[in-house]
């Protein structure tokens, strides 16, 4: 049985709330518990991924929202492209990464857990 359901029109942004640029100049490379391994760096506006896993070596660097949650804590997201929406509660503190996302192009779900391998600063990517 397929439901069709219709979408609504595109609607505006909401965005409420304290952002931060505090990731800025940060590499981290990790691990999720079902395989895809990721080196990320962040920019003040920017987030680059690179999927290490992946012989062919995909790269993305797409705009990203962060937001700090607490010491050591903080809610990334980013939007892949229509459809792709990528949300990580990132923990310093337990080298945890947390992901949810919905992705196509059949619209499963993405719900995992990784371990941070290795966390660095790069001084010269801080905004």
């Amino acid at each position: 049985m397929t439901d069709t359901v219709p979408l609504p029109s595109p609607q505006p942004d909401r965005i409420g709330g304290p952002s931060t640029t505090e990731l800025a100049g940060i590499v981290m490379e990790y691990r999720y518990s079902t395989g895809s391994h990721y080196r990320m760096e962040f920019a003040a506006d920017k987030l680059t991924f690179h999927l290490l896993s992946d012989p062919a070596g995909h790269t993305r660097t797409l705009p990203y929202r962060a937001r700090k949650l607490h010491d050591d804590l903080f809610l990334v997201c980013w939007i892949v492209k229509p459809g792709i929406h990528v949300a990580l509660v990132v923990d310093f503190t337990r080298d945890q990464i947390h992901a949810t996302a919905m992705m196509p192009p059949n619209q499963w779900e993405f719900f995992d857990i990784g371990d941070i391998l290795d966390v660095r600063r790069d001084d010269t990517e801080q905004g």
